[in-house]
């Protein structure tokens, strides 16, 4: 049986489809496993900015929202390239 690392999960729930896609290269890619973790906590970071009624949650929550998409862009590119 295959552990899945926590920071793969995330993209994994993002991108279902690509699954074996993903598995493969995370396996063989350090780069896009450092992507993965970037990812993983990045969408924690939102979620947190999401929820908080903090006075700079609003430019925290852009911040992030800008990441995430950025971070989620990367994660296509190693997938268009590498597959």
């Amino acid at each position: 049986m295959t552990i899945i690392e926590g920071s793969v999960f995330h993209v994994l729930e993002k991108f279902p489809e690509r699954a074996g896609d993903i598995k493969r290269l995370y396996r063989r890619n350090q780069e896009f496993q450092t992507v993965c973790d970037d990812y993983r906590q990045c969408a924690e970071a939102l979620h947190h900015w999401n929820q908080s009624h903090e006075k700079e949650a609003p430019i925290r929550r852009q911040e992030y929202a800008q990441l995430f998409q950025e971070l989620m862009d990367e994660i296509c590119l190693y997938l268009n390239e590498s597959f």
